[in-house]
């Protein structure tokens, strides 16, 4: 195992397999060197190996103080977006504080691997996963009970969302709802969502057309539509292409509409055009007992923005029903620098408010989701930039919506429902009986991170 795969958040791209990740800037190879540098230092201080410093809250602390540094901010007071303290970095129990507030998470945007679905001809592309481990065992990693364990085991997750890609590669619709499932059955309690897949161009009797979602909804369960227009040459306006499936998705209950805008794949110039948001202000208005959430905000990463998402918000008189979701958008804001984080949560804040934004980690592909809210916990917009821009203060009533209770209020969950914890031996158990390893806490990230990786993993799917 790698120093890289040991650090508390990655310091770089992880791809969810629909964008290409970007190779690391500069600060952030600056970052890596200097918080090996800085673990090296505390960790020998306290009697520490690295790799158990970097595991700490402390450790946490240190890499939020490297973030700061190579990208010359302040590390205390107003000025700093990711605020600590020299005695946070040093002693473990201090650095708690940071993170010690209790939220409910409700998670939109969970992903895996139906590993049936995936075998052996993928465990070629898989060297971008741990390489100390042979191949099957690296498939693991991007497992239904991999999943289950980094996200409603190894973070404060309470509600998550199953989500899939409308081609039903590599999560058909089945394999998601067996997910829910069996999250439900190991935690005794809901603890687990569904959502439906599709792509009104495919022709009837397909997994995810139109005509599948009765099957998705009354069958499965579903408890939402997810869409990807950047799949083809189509818009969520398109009165011939899109209405008919929002017709069918609101005759079977669906109020609920998720579509992928922002994080273009390599379709060649189509998939760039047709994740913009350009179709949000007509089909808003068309359709308003509908609810439109807008999975990634827009994010573009080659340009690091969300501008035209936003320009797009502010052009429709009548937003109520239109929601902004932050999966990979906030990490790879945060991965960016602090700076580049509150300005992203800032600008939806300005624009949306905090009540129509909805927390989504993309997880598996970037590991346990627990750094993601961990560094949302730590974040603040300063009074400079909220002077400068016009932002409003990420408050602790504001984190608490964004965080879990819009995404509940849109699923109609109930906050205050008991929910049991997954026991980690009772995981352990069910990973034995199926060969899988042991459920222990890990740091590790699981999409690709490198364009050549991201192209295997594109060359495998569209082979399956």
């Amino acid at each position: 195992m790698t120093w890289r795969e040991t650090l508390p958040f990655p310091l770089w791209d992880v791809s969810n397999g629909e964008w290409c990740p970007r190779p690391p800037s500069e600060k952030q190879r600056a970052a890596a060197a200097l918080l090996v540098e800085e673990a090296d230092r505390r960790a020998k201080r306290l009697g520490m190996s690295r790799r158990a410093f970097l595991r700490t809250a402390a450790g946490t602390a240190t890499a939020y103080m490297v973030l700061n540094t190579v990208h010359g901010l302040e590390q205390t007071g107003d000025a700093a977006p990711l605020p600590v303290t020299p005695e946070q970095c040093d002693d473990p129990a201090a650095a708690r504080s940071l993170f010690e507030t209790d939220y409910f998470v409700m998670d939109v945007q969970l992903h895996h691997v139906d590993l049936e679905r995936f075998n052996n001809p993928m465990l070629a592309f898989l060297r971008f996963l741990e390489g100390s481990l042979p191949p099957e065992e690296r498939l693991q990693h991007l497992s239904q009970l991999n999943m289950v364990k980094e996200v409603f085991v190894d973070s404060e997750t309470a509600v998550g969302v199953i989500s899939g890609v409308p081609n039903g590669v590599p999560l058909p619709v089945e394999t998601m709802a067996r997910t829910r499932d069996l999250v439900n059955e190991l935690a005794g309690s809901p603890r687990a969502l569904s959502q439906a897949m599709c792509d009104p161009r495919r022709a009837p009797g397909s997994e995810t057309s139109i005509d599948s979602l009765e099957h998705q909804v009354r069958d499965l369960g579903a408890r939402a539509l997810k869409c990807y227009t950047g799949s083809g040459d189509w818009w969520l306006d398109d009165e011939d292409v899109a209405y008919p499936m929002l017709e069918e998705a609101s005759r079977l209950g669906l109020r609920l509409i998720n579509v992928h805008k922002g994080l273009p794949g390599l379709l060649p110039g189509m998939a760039e055009l047709y994740v913009q948001s350009r179709d949000l202000p007509k089909v808003s208005r068309d359709w308003p007992r509908l609810t439109f959430v807008a999975y990634h905000s827009g994010y573009f990463q080659n340009e690091s923005t969300i501008t035209e998402f936003l320009n797009v918000v502010r052009s429709i008189r009548r937003r109520r029903n239109v929601y902004a979701e932050i999966g990979s958008a906030f990490a790879l804001a945060f991965l960016g620098g602090p700076t580049a984080a509150a300005h992203f949560i800032g600008s939806l804040l300005q624009v949306l408010g905090p009540e129509r934004i909805v927390w989504g980690t993309d997880s598996i592909w970037w590991g346990s989701p627990q750094w993601q809210i961990e560094a949302f916990k730590a974040l603040t917009i300063p009074p400079s930039m909220q002077e400068q821009f016009g932002y409003p203060p990420l408050t602790e009533r504001a984190k608490r919506q964004i965080l879990g209770l819009n995404a509940a209020r849109l699923y109609r969950i109930r906050v205050r429902e008991t929910r049991c914890a997954i026991e980690a031996d009772k995981l352990n158990a069910l990973r034995t009986s199926l060969g899988g390893p042991e459920a222990t806490r890990s740091h590790l990230v699981y999409g690709p991170r490198t364009r050549r990786d991201f192209l295997r993993l594109l060359s495998r799917e569209a082979a399956a």
